[in-house]
């Protein structure tokens, strides 16, 4: 197979496939178009795929064998107006692939219609995971209680990220933990609600709350080492009902970020012990429930070394560089790293006359879709 000559076989097809998802973009959980457009390609391209229970994503396949490689791909959208005056802007108005998911979507599938005539060349099977929900709760956990990873097993599983900040035709990676652990969470202080005129006949929640968020500040700083990161951050907070009235309640939500799991569950615990004891202070009690949780985003080293060796015959050593210190966002892709050996970089999408506007979930996104063709050729050389 000359890779080359399939990638343009099929780039144009890819291309209008990134388009079309970019126009009707949908939300976590409400990705039923864009999967029935999916399975619609698979169909007409007699490419084999399960479609999960539970609207939890779709798995495809092609080649045979004892054993499976995989790529993960993602389905959703963000809810962002887009204002990138591109032809094939979003029509869903209010929502936007400013994830570039569309661009991940576009590759994956690509890589499964190149592939497709030449199975029979393969002495494994290559599995894509189309997954929802990766900007809420975390869709690659549910595709793997689904089964995905089985029938056959999957051992080594490979992700990529667009990068608008680096330039089409370079690579960024990390060995080890890449992003950070995630856990949301919910926080609420009860109070006694009362007359403001009389506050000495009540709790003031509001109060108690300001402790609470000042208090947190202080967990990251003064409860572990600064050569041990760590987040807390408050990123809602609501109570009262009328400025002459004491609040009763004040609900509160936010994240907590690490790069290691013993101290995230370390993390964890300061936070519950440093909201009751200062909620206390004000004669205050505190509810908390941790929400969302996404583990450590781990690279196999020995995997990502001989992964971006392969890469960096294609695009040129000069075009890939080591990242300098591990990222404190988070991606679900860290849940296929518990199950198997991982991979995950990032490719650079910036055009050259493109600026500093070009961020991720923002409006003016617009990745240059030269690097769906730089996408295509790592991937092909990696499964």
């Amino acid at each position: 197979m000359n890779i080359s000559s399939e990638i343009e076989r099929v780039l144009p097809g890819v291309i209008e496939i990134r388009r079309h998802v970019h126009m009707y973009p949908e939300l976590s959980g409400e990705e039923r178009e864009t999967t029935a457009y999916l399975c619609d390609v698979l169909d007409k391209n007699g490419i084999s795929y399960t479609v999960l229970p539970d609207n939890c994503g779709v798995v495809a396949s092609v080649g045979h064998g004892n054993y499976a490689v995989g790529v993960r791909a993602e389905l959703d959208a963000l809810p962002i107006t887009e204002d990138t005056g591109l032809e094939y802007a979003s029509r869903n108005i209010g929502v936007m692939h400013a994830c570039g998911h569309d661009i991940h979507f576009a590759a994956a599938l690509g890589l499964l219609l190149l592939l497709k005539p030449h199975e029979n060349e393969l002495d494994h099977a290559i599995k894509v995971f189309f997954q929802p929900a990766e900007e809420t709760v975390g869709g690659a956990d549910d595709m793997i209680r689904h089964g995905c990873m089985q029938n056959p097993e999957v051992r080594e599983v490979f992700g990529f990220h667009i990068a608008p900040t680096d330039k089409v035709g370079t690579v960024a990676y990390l060995p080890g933990a890449m992003n950070a652990a995630v856990t949301d969470f919910e926080l609420t202080v009860r109070g006694r609600s009362c007359h403001g005129a009389h506050p000495e006949q009540g709790i003031d929640a509001i109060v108690a709350a300001a402790g609470v968020v000042s208090a947190l500040q202080a967990v990251p700083a003064r409860r572990f080492a600064p050569t041990t990161p760590t987040i807390v951050t408050v990123g809602t907070i609501n109570g009262g009902t009328a400025g002459n009235v004491v609040a009763g309640e004040v609900k509160m939500t936010g994240t907590l970020r690490a790069l290691d799991m013993d101290v995230m569950a370390e993390l964890k615990r300061i936070v519950l012990e440093t909201c009751e004891n200062t909620a206390q202070g004000f004669g205050a009690t505190v509810e908390i429930d941790y929400t969302t949780e996404y583990p450590v985003l781990y690279n196999d080293s020995s995997l990502t070394e001989s992964t971006i060796q392969k890469i960096g015959k294609l695009i040129g050593k000069e075009n890939i560089h080591k990242m300098d210190a591990p990222s404190l966002g988070a991606d679900d892709f860290a849940f296929f790293c518990s199950h198997a050996r991982c991979c995950y970089f990032n490719i650079g999408c910036r055009g050259a006359n493109q600026g500093d506007d070009q961020v991720l979930h923002t409006p003016c996104l617009a990745p240059d879709e030269d690097s769906l063709r730089i996408a295509l050729q790592i991937l092909c050389a990696i499964v």
